[in-house]
C-alpha cells in the first residue's frame, strides 16, 4: 500500500485517553503539552466544538510526534471559539506568535493596502541580479466547514464544488483550469511535477492530524494560463491562493492576488474571528495567513550568514533554504519571507518583507560584481584614447545597434566592456558575456577576432588533433635532457549552456562544478585523480597547491573587472592525477582549463595524454563551439582551438641575439618569461608557445610550435658552439 493509499479512507483519531497517555509519557517540549494541563484535558476530553470536533483531532498528530513544535492542529473553525477549546488556543497562539502565552495581541481588520500603497510597491530587483522569483500566498477556509480531521467525504465533495463555481467566475489574467487530484491522467500528473505545482499526502505528521482525511476526495489544482495565479483546494487547508512570477516584481504579484481575494470573497464566505483575523488547520498560520517570500540570490553574503540573519531579524523574515524549512542553500540562493502572520495587516507583512529584502539586496550589491551602465561606459571609453580593439570597432553606429541588446542567458554589451572600459590600456577590451555574445554582439566581436587573430575571415576549420600516426610523429623536443625544463599543452572549454563569468549566477558556478566533478570522476588509468574546490581547501592542501604551482588566484585587475571573478570562490577547483601530470581548472577563467604536463620535453606524451582526456570529456559534457570560430572561450583571444602548447627551454644564447624576437615571429613563437606575460626570462630560460589560435586544426598548432622549438634549439646548439 503506497503512503497516499493510506489515507484514503475515512479518518479517526485514536482514543483521547490513548494520546494523552503518549503525550506525557514521552519527552514533547510542544506548547500543545506546554498548555494543555490535567485540568485542562478532564475539561476537554469528552467535550466537542460547536461544529461537532473533538480534542482527540486536535491533538492527535502532537501526541504521536513527539520531536512537534507546536503540536496542536483546529479541528474546525469553532476550535477558536468554542468555551474551552478557545482558552487552550488562545495561550498556544499567543506563545507562538509573540513569544508570551500571557499576551493579548489582537490580530486588526484585514487590509491588502490602498491602490497607492499597492502601487508603490514595485519590482525589488529592476537589474535582474538578485531576485530569482517571488511569491505571495495566502490560506483561507470555508466558514462553518470542519478543517480535514473533523470532515466527511461529503463534506470535501460540497468544498470543492464550492470553491470551483467562485474560481470559474475569474475572468481576465485570473481565468484559468481546475484539474482535480482524483482521476488525473498522468501526462496532467506529470506536467504538474514538471511545474512543481503537485501537492502530495506525504507527510505523516499533516496525516496524523487528519490532514490527508479522504485523499484525494475534494483535492484539486486550479491555475490561470501564465501560471502566475494557482490554487490549491484541501491540500492543508481548504485553500492556498499563490500569486507568483520570475524576477522581482513584487508589486505585481501582490497586486494579483489581493484582485483574486477581493473577488473570491463576492462568492463566499470565510472564516474569521475577531482578534484572530482568517482562520486556518494550523494555528501558526491564522491572522494575515500571508507568506510573502523572494528566492534571492545572496552568496556573498551567505558567507558570513551572520549578517544576512541579522538583517532578517532586524525586518521579521524568515531565511531557509528554497526546498523548504530546514533545507540548504544551493549558490546562496535563499527563501527570505516575512514572519509574522498575527498583529498587522496584509499590506503591514508586505511592505515590511519588502523593506527587509531591499536592505538583504543593498548590502550583497556591495559584494557582488556588476558591471556599470552601459552608456556611462560607453561614455568613458569613446571619450578616451584607449587603443584596445574594443574602443576601435565599438563605433556610435555599433554601440546604438547593440546597447539594448542582450543574450538568451541574460548577457549585456556592458558585460562584454566593463574591464575595457575601466583599464584604457587594454588591448583586447573585450570579453564574452557567455557563448551566444559570439552571435548576438558580432558585429563588434567579428572586427576584434580578424584584428587580433590576425586573419582576413574567420573560417576556422573542424576541430582535429591528427591520427595515431600524427601523434607519434610528434617528437621529444631534447631527449638529452640538458636544455628542456617542462613541457606543457593546455586547452580552455566552455559549457555550451552556461554563461562565462560576468553573467553567471553562483547557481550556475556550482551546478557547472557539479557537471564538470562528474565527469572528471569518471576518468581512468593515469587521468584518474581528485578534485579540491577552493571554497572547502584546507591549509594543507592549499599550501601544497601552491608548491606545485597549481593553484589560482583573484589578482589580476582586469580579469576582476571583467566579471572573471564573480561570486569568489564558489564554484572553483583544482583536479590533478596522482602523478600531476593532467590538471583541470575549473572556473579559473575560462569554465574549464584543461592541462597536460610533465618534465622533460618528450612533446608526444604530452598531447596524446591531453588529447585522450578530451576525448573522454566531450562524450560526458557538451563544449561550446561555433562553425568558423573553434571552441568559444571568455576572452576571443583564446578562441579556436584554444590550445597552448609551451616548452620552458634554456637558450641563454639566442636570447641576447638581436634577431632573436624577428626569429620566433617567423615561425609564430610566443617566447615570455617563465613566470606569464610580460614577465622577464631568468637565466636564459624561456617560455616558448605557439602563437596561433585560429585558422588552424589543434594538431597543426602544436605541429607549428614544435617545428618553431626545433629551429631555436638547433640555432642555440649552432652559437653554443656546434652541433651535438
Amino acid at each position: 500500500m503506497s503512503e497516499e493509499d493510506r489515507w484514503r479512507q475515512q479518518w479517526n483519531a485514536k482514543p483521547v485517553s490513548e494520546l494523552w497517555e503518549s503525550l506525557n509519557k514521552g519527552e514533547s517540549k510542544s506548547l500543545l503539552k506546554k498548555h494543555l494541563t490535567e485540568a485542562r484535558y478532564n475539561e476537554l476530553k469528552d467535550k466537542k466544538t460547536s461544529l461537532g470536533g473533538t480534542l482527540a483531532q486536535c491533538i492527535s498528530s502532537g501526541s504521536l510526534h513527539l520531536g512537534s513544535n507546536v503540536g496542536i492542529y483546529a479541528c474546525d473553525p469553532a476550535a477558536y471559539t468554542t468555551p474551552g477549546y478557545k482558552e487552550l488556543f488562545n495561550l498556544i497562539i499567543q506563545d507562538y506568535h509573540t513569544k508570551n502565552p500571557n499576551n493579548n495581541v489582537k490580530h486588526p481588520e484585514p487590509s491588502f493596502g490602498t491602490d497607492a500603497q499597492i502601487d508603490s510597491l514595485g519590482d525589488l530587483d529592476p537589474t535582474g541580479y538578485f531576485v530569482k522569483s517571488t511569491r505571495v500566498r495566502v490560506a483561507r477556509s470555508h466558514k462553518g466547514m470542519p478543517f480535514p480531521p473533523a470532515a466527511k467525504k461529503e463534506d470535501f465533495e460540497k468544498m470543492e464544488k464550492l470553491a470551483c463555481e467562485g474560481l470559474s467566475t475569474l475572468t481576465g489574467e485570473l481565468a484559468g483550469t481546475y484539474y482535480p487530484l482524483r482521476g488525473m491522467d498522468k501526462a496532467t500528473q506529470d506536467k504538474m511535477i514538471e511545474d512543481h505545482f503537485l501537492f502530495r499526502a506525504d507527510d505523516a505528521v499533516l496525516g496524523d492530524a487528519g490532514g490527508y482525511n479522504c485523499w484525494d476526495t475534494g483535492r484539486g489544482i486550479f491555475h490561470n494560463k501564465e501560471k502566475t495565479f494557482l490554487t490549491w483546494l484541501n491540500e492543508e487547508d481548504h485553500f492556498r491562493f499563490i500569486s507568483m512570477q520570475m524576477g522581482g516584481n513584487l508589486g505585481q504579484v501582490y497586486k494579483r492576488l489581493a484582485t483574486a481575494i477581493k473577488h473570491i470573497e463576492t462568492k463566499m464566505e470565510f472564516a474569521k474571528a475577531d482578534g484572530l483575523g482568517y482562520l486556518t488547520f494550523c494555528p501558526t498560520n491564522l491572522g494575515t495567513t500571508m507568506r510573502a517570500s523572494v528566492h534571492v540570490r545572496v552568496p556573498m553574503l551567505s558567507k558570513d550568514p551572520q549578517v544576512l540573519k541579522d538583517i532578517c531579524a532586524k525586518y521579521n523574515l524568515q531565511p531557509r533554504g528554497v526546498h523548504g524549512e530546514h533545507s540548504e542553500s544551493k549558490g546562496g540562493v535563499y527563501d527570505i519571507s516575512n514572519k509574522r502572520r498575527l498583529g498587522l495587516t496584509e499590506w503591514d507583512a508586505v511592505n515590511e518583507m519588502k523593506n527587509g529584502v531591499l536592505e538583504i539586496i543593498k548590502e550583497e550589491a556591495k559584494l557582488t560584481w556588476t558591471p556599470k551602465p552601459t552608456d556611462e561606459l560607453y561614455n568613458i571609453i569613446s571619450k578616451s584614447d584607449s587603443p584596445s580593439l574594443m574602443k576601435k570597432f565599438l563605433t556610435q553606429e555599433v554601440y546604438d545597434k547593440l546597447k539594448d541588446k542582450k543574450t538568451s542567458l541574460g548577457g549585456t554589451l556592458a558585460h562584454c566592456i566593463n574591464s575595457g572600459c575601466l583599464h584604457l590600456g587594454s588591448k583586447v577590451g573585450i570579453y564574452a558575456c557567455d557563448p551566444e555574445a559570439y552571435t548576438v554582439f558580432e558585429d563588434i566581436f567579428n572586427n576584434v577576432i580578424k584584428a587580433y587573430h590576425k586573419v582576413d575571415s574567420i573560417s576556422h576549420p573542424v576541430p582535429t588533433f591528427g591520427t595515431d600516426a600524427d601523434m607519434k610523429a610528434l617528437e621529444n623536443i631534447d631527449p638529452e635532457g640538458n636544455m628542456v625544463i617542462s613541457t606543457r599543452i593546455r586547452v580552455a572549454r566552455s559549457h555550451a549552456k552556461y554563461p562565462f563569468p560576468p553573467a553567471c549566477t553562483s547557481e550556475d558556478l556550482e551546478n557547472m562544478q557539479d557537471d564538470t566533478v562528474r565527469a572528471l570522476n569518471t576518468l581512468k588509468g593515469e587521468l584518474a585523480g581528485t578534485y579540491y574546490p577552493l571554497a572547502k581547501m584546507d591549509e594543507a592542501t592549499q599550501k601544497q597547491m601552491v608548491e606545485d604551482h597549481f593553484l589560482f588566484r583573484d589578482d589580476d585587475d582586469v580579469l576582476r573587472d571583467a566579471g572573471g571573478y564573480k561570486y569568489w570562490d564558489t564554484g572553483r577547483g583544482i583536479f590533478h592525477n596522482k602523478d600531476k601530470t593532467f590538471l583541470t581548472w575549473v572556473n579559473e577563467e575560462d569554465h574549464l582549463r584543461l592541462i597536460s604536463m610533465q618534465k622533460g620535453g618528450d612533446l608526444g606524451e604530452v598531447y596524446r595524454r591531453l588529447v585522450k582526456a578530451i576525448g573522454e570529456l566531450e562524450k560526458k559534457l557538451t563544449f561550446a563551439k561555433r562553425d568558423g570560430y573553434g571552441y568559444l572561450t571568455f576572452c576571443p583571444s583564446n578562441l579556436g582551438t584554444t590550445l597552448r602548447a609551451s616548452v620552458h627551454m634554456k637558450i641563454p644564447n639566442v636570447c641576447k641575439q638581436p634577431n632573436f624576437k624577428e626569429e620566433c615571429e617567423k615561425y609564430n613563437i610566443q617566447p615570455r618569461g617563465i613566470h606569464g606575460e610580460h614577465s622577464e626570462s631568468e637565466g636564459g630560460v624561456y617560455d616558448l608557445s605557439n602563437k596561433r589560435r585560429l585558422g588552424l586544426t589543434e594538431y597543426a598548432a602544436v605541429r607549428e610550435m614544435l617545428d618553431g622549438v626545433l629551429a631555436l634549439k638547433k640555432w642555440e646548439l649552432e652559437l653554443a658552439g656546434g652541433k651535438k
